[in-house]
């Protein structure tokens, strides 16, 4: 088995704290560096963690304070959010010194930066992927593997990816900044998704809250803040977060949901996995960071996808570890 020593990035957030665990109980970590800005937090949380842990304060928007810390690792795993303000640099730094990385990808890369990722990683013979965490990444798992086999030509629409929390249990500061920055217009419910406050994204995707007490207090802040500009915008993150953990759980809710909806003649089937505790972000990117090291020893390379990288049988089973379920439906037109 190889011995793996890997740098997590965004330790103190929200999925980085349950990676690090996550990671730091993997038999194939040797080592596992935590860094963040806050490097108090980060010592703490390695202290209270592993032997095998250590910790480091990085500010990961600048490249010389990142790359001081590439020398001796294996792997990258990057929680940080929101990954467009990181991810080139983190990306850049990755190819310079030639090692793997995994982001958590919080939006789907442009294709044309896509492109030039891909290539940038092939010519320097290492592997990387973007999208490890519910949407996208596990979007493309339950398009890929779940919703695969149907009839093609009676498809009448492109994949709708969707993503609904619950603010009590689930996203740190950053998630909520990216929920806010990146709305777009009112949108239904997606076909087999829960009811309740749902928006576009400016990518084309669905965010959804629960129609109660979260739904209630998105639409104040959104009526009190959205038409402010950017310092609006800030205002409202901000209230947004803070109030989440005032927020009643609502019956029944998971802490998290990421689907898809794939329209055809008919009306479409719907595949989902529900996380109840929300967690399952975390272990993928974990789980996506140890299989790009074994990738690189196997001398792939590239941008490559979750897809690739975890199978139908494998998603069942890392979703069932945190006790995540999956189902696809039929939904009908009407």
């Amino acid at each position: 088995m190889t011995r793996m020593k890997i740098l997590l990035l965004g330790c103190n957030g929200f999925v980085g704290r349950q990676a690090a665990k996550t990671l730091s109980d993997r038999a194939e970590v040797s080592d596992l560096l935590l860094a963040d800005y806050d490097i108090r937090t980060a010592k703490r949380l390695a202290k209270g963690m592993s032997p095998k842990c250590r910790w480091a304060m990085v500010d990961a928007g600048k490249t010389p304070d990142l790359e001081r810390l590439l020398h001796d690792v294996d792997g990258v795993a990057s929680a940080i959010g929101p990954a467009a303000g990181y991810e080139q640099s983190i990306f850049s730094s990755c190819v310079k010194n030639g090692l793997p990385v995994a982001t958590i990808g919080d939006a789907r890369l442009p294709d044309g930066l896509r492109r030039e990722v891909h290539d940038a990683f092939r010519q320097a013979g290492v592997p990387a992927i973007s999208g490890c965490g519910l949407m996208p990444g596990w979007t493309e798992l339950l398009l890929a593997h779940f919703l695969a086999g149907g009839s093609e030509s009676a498809r009448t629409g492109e994949p709708l990816p969707f993503l609904f929390i619950s603010p009590d249990r689930f996203g740190g500061y950053a998630f909520y900044r990216r929920l806010v920055h990146d709305r777009g217009g009112l949108a239904a419910a997606p076909p087999g998704a829960p009811s309740g406050e749902w928006r576009f994204n400016l990518d084309g995707a669905c965010m959804g809250l629960p129609s109660g007490k979260a739904g209630s207090r998105y639409r104040l802040l959104e009526k009190t803040f959205g038409r402010m500009g950017n310092v609006g915008t800030e205002f409202f993150s901000a209230f947004l977060f803070w109030m989440k953990d005032g927020m009643k759980q609502e019956k029944g809710a998971p802490a998290a949901l990421a689907g898809v909806h794939l329209p055809d003649a008919d009306g479409g089937r719907t595949a989902t996995v529900t996380d109840p505790h929300g967690h399952l972000a975390a272990v993928t990117l974990a789980e996506m960071t140890v299989r790009l090291v074994a990738a690189h020893a196997r001398k792939e390379k590239g941008l490559l996808s979750a897809a690739s990288l975890v199978g139908k049988k494998e998603a069942e089973e890392l979703a069932g570890s945190v006790g995540a379920t999956i189902s696809v439906a039929k939904i009908a037109r009407g």
